[in-house]
């Protein structure tokens, strides 16, 4: 009982610490309306929040616009953890980074206090959470939310779509990841045109093409790729990413290429359905779940014939901007979100069977609907097996996809990422 009434105390603090921070946000955000530009800032000091630098690919966007800022400006990152969370995978990172470890109803105190010692003139967050906090958090610098997924369709929970509907209110900009993204906070979430702009991922070609050249795939798995080809797809072990989808099409593309083998990349919450689906399946030594690699994950693309994306909704995908950059061919789904964009950019209409485009395949939407070994394969799925198995039969489609690949990425590997972010600044 005690344990309830100390955690029901937790969360009273909680939420009156978040209403004062609030409050305070409105206020300094009114005090500062009429002078807040940019020539107000002689000197800027960003600070960039996210809730713990891991594996994801907001993680990777936060490390890659960090590092790129600080040759130009004074930049921190800061991450929070629950104090009692244990499950920190750190990034490597040139950029300051400062870690905090505190409960959950003290994090807003503790960041605007670092806002304030550090005399931040912007700070920028990443995520639902990052968005709601910084927005509360206001001092004296702007606020720059950024948007990285398809938000009405990706965000289901009730408390973080009201957090996020008080940061879109408090914050001065909002940066999309996506056009599509973009479109959809407009649309959806009454977003004004004026303050929400798209910056699309930025691809680290120099940290990638290092990490090939330095780095080879574990030696327990080199045996999958001997005399195999290999299929690979990257990306958490969650609905989002739908592998569920492209485990149940491998059956089929097996039937057709039997020296074929599946890679999935990733930690998740999914993954005991996943290698349960597997083995129901009768596919273990045909799929690998492998977990999360660090540097030596483009040895794993690189080494790989194909880069499947059996994604349900995006924002912009790194996985698949890091496997152009290896030479992949993309077979990806017109998801809700940015897969379209990359793929496809001057295709308005929904893809309704296997498209080839200008820069990869593109198949059908996915559902929802968790699967077993049972039920027998959906359209969308078969259709997904089809384009593996066109691309394996036909050497011309898939090299033509490998150099489209790597023309595409050019757009996405530049220093033109930064320039956005600083006309922005």
């Amino acid at each position: 009982m005690l344990v309830y009434i100390k955690d029901f105390i937790k969360r009273i603090i909680g939420l009156l610490i978040n209403f004062t921070s609030a409050l305070l946000a409105i206020y300094y955000k009114i005090k500062t309306k009429k002078t807040h530009n940019i020539t107000n800032f002689k000197k800027k000091k960003i600070m960039i929040l996210i809730g713990k630098i891991s594996k994801g690919g907001a993680e990777r966007a936060v490390v890659n616009l960090a590092e790129k800022l600080s040759q130009k400006y004074e930049v921190i990152i800061v991450t929070y953890n629950d104090i009692n969370n244990k499950e920190i995978q750190d990034y490597s990172c040139k950029a300051k980074v400062i870690k905090i470890k505190v409960a959950s109803y003290k994090r807003a105190y503790k960041i605007r206090k670092i806002k304030k010692e550090n005399n931040i003139t912007h700070c920028i967050s990443f995520g639902t959470i990052p968005n709601f906090i910084n927005s509360i958090t206001r001092t004296n610098e702007q606020i720059i939310i950024s948007i990285r997924n398809y938000l009405s369709v990706a965000e289901r929970n009730k408390k973080r779509k009201m957090q996020y509907n008080v940061a879109i209110k408090l914050c001065d900009k909002i940066v999309a990841v996506s056009k599509q993204v973009e479109q959809d906070q407009i649309n959806k979430y009454n977003v004004k045109p004026e303050k929400i702009c798209t910056i699309p991922n930025y691809c680290n070609k120099e940290y990638v093409l290092n990490s090939i050249q330095n780095y080879d795939i574990d030696k327990k798995d080199q045996k999958i790729f001997i005399n195999n080809k290999v299929i690979i797809t990257v990306g958490k072990l969650e609905e989002q990413k739908g592998q569920w989808h492209l485990i149940r099409a491998f059956k089929k593309v097996l039937e057709k290429h039997k020296n074929t083998k599946l890679i999935i990349l990733g930690e998740g919450k999914l993954k005991e359905y996943l290698k349960n689906l597997i083995i129901e399946m009768n596919l273990e030594n045909d799929i690998y779940i492998l977990g999360h690699k660090n540097q030596n994950i483009y040895a794993y693309m690189k080494k790989s014939e194909i880069f499947v994306f059996p994604s349900l909704f995006e924002g912009m995908s790194n996985a698949m901007l890091e496997a152009m950059e290896c030479g992949l061919p993309i077979i990806a789904t017109d998801c809700y979100g940015g897969n379209k964009e990359i793929l496809a950019p001057d295709k308005q209409d929904e893809v309704k069977c296997i498209e080839k485009c200008q820069y990869g395949i593109l198949v059908p939407k996915l559902d929802f609907k968790y699967y077993n070994a049972k039920d027998e394969l959906t359209k969308e799925e078969t259709l997904i097996a089809n384009a593996i198995n066109e691309m394996l039969d036909n050497e011309e489609l898939l090299k033509h996809y490998k150099q489209q690949s790597l023309q595409r990425i050019k757009q996405y590997d530049n220093d033109n990422y930064v320039k956005k972010w600083e006309e922005l600044l």
